[in-house]
């Protein structure tokens, strides 16, 4: 009954001292952080593991020669739960410690043998739950334990002498090493998983605060140029979101300003920034009575575009509102946050550039022999009906005064583009005589704000390469609300568009080519692809409709 009491006292002990070192921040950062892959993170928590198996032996009651124990659940925990280098380590710190500790002990030899194996299994049973992305489950850990004593007692009877001896002491110690061991192993490792999902819990916390600061400073990032104004505000926003002593948002130029605070901030501190998410306490430069100076916790990383360095981002806690771990989390996930939709703008900046530098070109497209055409046109009515000839050149003059002023605006009301459309069709009347006839179906009072530029290029195909292909051309068009949307139809009695004209167009290959695929490809990425024109054509003519939604995308 004293070997079933030790036992328990045995794993309680264990768990108590478990649950005091995972309270230790420096352990919970090196059993839940990335840090415990590097070497000197696996021997700390080798030596963590080992001593749990040294205590077991120290602790552990005498049978007959034989030291019952609860050394399995450092070892082979150790490896289960922080892989092969921890396990073996734990293992044969726990081994060593046996022989030590009783040399010449009829168990000895067995007894270290089974702790450096079980610290084995552990890391290899880890490393095969791991590739296979299995998760330890009670019964699972019940049974690895259980397999793991019963190996031990296979050691005794192999190795103790003489045998008679090994069975006595298996009898005696047998069921309550398997029993205890194994639902103390469930009870130990929650201790740690504890540790992960706590860990878990506090991320999660940080994420979502750094989604709330994230969501309330987009308007300030989302610019192609961050002003001095907008980084105070950014930096007002986070202060009031998190419970931060200070916040640091600075331009690439001015990281210099860290050491002109009130925070003692290091050389290494800035220039790790560099490299990654860097976490240090520092202290104030003024001191407090009796020379006493308050610690505080600095996290701070860079924001970046790509490779290139923008901004720096540094928080200050005072530690009991934050530990190290927390607060990286927070500025790691708000830098991440902040490089990625500035660089996100930025693409998305530098698309709008590129589409108006295409309209700028389209632009430049408008054919000089349209004007040349017009001037032969006003000058031979300047004698026979000089009235009219002036009406014309007030028509030019309103046609290109509306393309000079559509390169400063890429967004103009629906009516001002009809204006143009009038004056250049006024022309190409003029022009034409009754050979062109033009009916309008303009429903009044429109007003909305469209891309500019994009009725007179698909009017003047209507009547370029529709309707004077005929002897007597016809042009419609028709434009009134369709419930929210505005709805506009140019429509020509041509010979209609050739079928691979219509495909090209259709599969977006035309190339070289502006006029109706350039309006095309500017409604779509405006307002989605739903919205590009739709071609109707037929040999007795074509329709192009243009659809306009309330609001754009950008």
């Amino acid at each position: 009954m004293e070997l079933y009491y030790n036992m328990i006292v045995n794993i309680g002990f264990l768990i108590l001292i478990a649950n005091i070192l995972v309270r230790i921040p420096v352990v919970t950062q090196i059993i839940c952080e990335e840090k415990k892959h590097t070497l000197l993170a696996k021997l700390v928590l080798g030596a963590i593991f080992g001593g749990f198996c040294i205590f077991s032996t120290c602790t552990g009651a005498q049978v007959q020669g034989a030291i019952p124990n609860t050394r399995v659940l450092g070892a082979l925990a150790g490896g289960l739960l922080c892989g092969p280098t921890v396990g073996i380590l734990a293992g044969l710190i726990g081994s060593v410690h046996r022989i030590l500790f009783d040399i010449h002990g009829v168990t000895t030899f067995a007894c270290a043998l089974s702790t450096f194996m079980e610290g084995v299994l552990g890391a290899l049973i880890y490393t095969f739950f791991q590739k296979r992305n299995i998760d330890f489950e009670w019964y699972f850990l019940v049974m690895i334990t259980a397999a793991c004593e019963c190996l031990h007692m296979v050691n005794l009877l192999i190795f103790v002498k003489p045998f008679s001896l090994a069975e006595s002491i298996v009898k005696v110690i047998a069921i309550p090493m398997v029993a205890f061991n194994s639902a103390g192993m469930v009870w130990f490792f929650s201790v740690f998983e504890d540790v992960y999902t706590k860990q878990n819990l506090i991320a999660a916390d940080k994420m979502r605060l750094a989604l709330n600061i994230a969501d309330a400073c987009v308007l300030n990032i989302r610019k192609s140029r961050i002003t001095d104004d907008d980084y105070k505000e950014m930096e007002k926003t986070i202060s009031g979101f998190s419970r931060c002593r200070d916040v640091f948002f600075l331009p690439y130029s001015q990281k210099n300003r860290l050491f002109e605070s009130e925070y003692e901030f290091s050389e290494d501190f800035v220039e790790g920034m560099e490299k990654e998410c860097t976490t240090q306490l520092i202290y104030r430069k003024e001191k407090r009575p009796f020379g006493f100076r308050q610690a505080l916790v600095a996290s701070g990383c860079r924001v970046t575009m790509g490779n290139e360095t923008w901004g720096y981002l540094v928080l200050v806690f005072e530690r009991r509102y934050s530990s190290p771990e927390a607060a990286e989390c927070l500025v790691s996930a708000l830098a991440k946050f902040f490089s990625t939709n500035y660089e996100a703008y930025q693409v998305e900046y530098q698309k709008k550039m590129r589409e108006r530098a295409e309209f700028r070109v389209l632009q430049s497209q408008i054919n000089p022999h349209f004007l040349f055409n017009s001037l032969n046109t006003i000058s031979c009515f300047c004698r026979e009906k000089p009235d009219y000839a002036r009406e014309l050149l007030l028509a030019l003059s309103v046609y290109f005064r509306h393309n000079l002023n559509s390169s400063n605006d890429y967004m103009i009301d629906i009516a001002a583009e009809f204006e143009q459309v009038d004056a250049y069709l006024m022309l190409e009347k003029a022009r034409f005589e009754d050979r062109l006839r033009i009916e309008k179906n303009i429903e009044e009072d429109i007003h909305m704000q469209v891309p500019t530029l994009i009725l007179q290029p698909i009017v003047e195909n209507a009547i370029k390469h529709g309707a004077m292909k005929r002897e007597i051309g016809e042009v419609r068009i028709d434009a009134g609300m369709d419930g929210e949307e505005l709805l506009i139809k140019i429509s020509d009695n041509g010979h209609g568009i050739p079928d691979q004209v219509l495909r090209a167009f259709n599969d977006k290959t035309t190339k070289g080519k502006y006029g109706l695929l350039n309006v095309d490809g500017r409604l779509r990425s405006i307002y989605g692809e739903k919205y590009g024109l739709v071609i109707d054509s037929s040999p007795e003519g074509t329709t192009v409709t243009i659809r306009i939604p309330p609001r754009t995308l950008i």
